[in-house]
């Protein structure tokens, strides 16, 4: 019974094309796996980002094992613990953009679309109820295939993976309110809080380390929504946005459901309020500083 909860994963509203109660929404989140650059083979995020990762994701799950049995004071202390373990994961995120190399300009790593490819895994995975990928401990084992050892993903995809632990975190938050009440649900607000305020002042430091450049007369830079921009000149970093966007439409849809569900307690959906708003926020701040694509510029 112990292992059949422990694998067993609700449907979230955040699916694209299908919006369920929100009564219904508790997971656990997907874990996102990196992949290397220009390469097939999976990667496995660098361990300063990857251990907290993945130490969110088992804290999560563990409270919403406990909720699921009736046994909200176990979820008490991983709930705590997610919010320690996305702050840890931010702060990787931010030294490795500090610190991250000069993009060649030929890196596969700079098309977006592999980004809203990662993103729309994501979402799915939180929709199916698959996994989507393995811990960090697993999937490091995964680049040694050929022989040469672990392949680590690059520091843009790094830091998708966090916005992406972000997300799942959101999420699994919302998804666990209609269960809980008083100072159980206090302590998912403040896990769904510390994701969305993490993931917003992530946007931030990327933004502040790599500005978008001017875009060349008859070229776009990488648009928030464009389904086929070249690879960025400037900073690889920028890609990241098309899949950060997605994520964000699916936890807004997932949010807007809630608040809409006449089976969620009053106090559950009040917890939503600034948190779509916050999202909305980010959302035309990314559109702001990486404008969509104009019409018709996708071909």
């Amino acid at each position: 019974m112990v292992r059949q909860r422990s694998i067993r994963w609700l449907a979230l509203t955040a699916g694209l094309l299908l919006a369920l109660p929100a009564s219904a929404a508790q997971a656990k989140p997907a874990v996102p796996v990196a992949h290397a650059a220009g390469s097939g083979a999976a990667a496995v995020d660098p361990p300063i980002v990857g251990v907290p990762i993945a130490r969110t994701e088992n804290a999560l799950s563990h409270a919403a094992d406990a909720i699921d049995t009736g046994n909200g004071a176990q979820a008490v202390g991983p709930l705590t613990a997610s919010r320690r373990y996305l702050l840890r994961s931010y702060n990787g995120a931010k030294y490795l953009i500090a610190n991250a190399p000069p993009a060649p300009a030929a890196d596969g790593s700079a098309n977006p679309q592999k980004f809203r490819r990662l993103a729309l895994r994501a979402i799915r995975a939180s929709r199916s109820g698959a996994a989507g990928g393995h811990g960090w401990i697993t999937a490091r084992t995964s680049g040694a295939e050929g022989g040469g050892g672990p392949v680590f993903a690059d520091s843009p995809t790094a830091t998708f993976d966090v916005f992406t632990s972000q997300f799942n975190a959101a999420t699994a938050a919302v998804g666990m309110a209609p269960d809980t009440k008083a100072g159980l649900l206090a302590k998912v607000k403040a896990t769904l809080n510390t994701a969305i305020v993490l993931r917003n002042r992530l946007v931030k430091v990327v933004h502040a380390a790599a500005p978008p450049a001017p875009a060349p007369a008859g070229d776009g830079r990488v648009h928030a929504h464009a389904s086929g921009a070249a690879p960025v000149a400037g900073s690889a970093f920028d890609a990241v946005m098309p899949g950060l966007i997605a994520l964000l439409d699916a936890e807004l849809q997932q949010m807007q459901a809630a608040a809409q569900d006449t089976s969620v307690p009053s106090d559950s959906k009040a917890i939503l309020t600034g948190a779509i708003a916050a999202d909305k926020q980010i959302e035309a701040r990314i559109n702001q500083w990486w404008p969509p694509a104009p019409a018709g510029a996708d071909g």
